[in-house]
């Protein structure tokens, strides 16, 4: 669990860290609302909202990072605390688990 004010640079610092197949999931305190985004190959990602809107976007890095900006605002309005979750070996965005769950180095 981190602070929302370490997110925004966290995507940005994922983004060129994701390999294919790999996720990083943000969650709210109550895990009820929140979104992922998941490599497909090096140039693009799809990102997966839950909440409040229920959308999935594939697009490249750019957009991905202006759309995950506008998805945490939108998704985390009174947050102070999210939840992290980097998945691997993961074969649909929509069909995630905790067993190819592992928590990464998020600093």
């Amino acid at each position: 669990m981190i602070h929302i004010s370490q997110v925004a640079p966290l995507i940005d610092r994922q983004l060129k860290l994701l390999q294919p197949k790999d996720a990083i999931q943000f969650k709210t305190y109550k895990k009820d609302r929140g979104f992922l985004i998941y490599c497909i190959d090096p140039a693009h990602f799809q990102i997966v909202e839950t909440g409040f809107t229920n959308t999935s976007l594939i697009t490249d890095v750019v957009s991905i990072k202006k759309y995950a900006h506008k998805a945490l605002k939108r998704e985390f309005p009174r947050s102070n605390m999210v939840w992290v979750t980097h998945h691997s070996n993961v074969d649909s965005p929509f069909n995630i688990n905790d067993s190819n769950s592992q928590q990464g180095s998020l600093f």
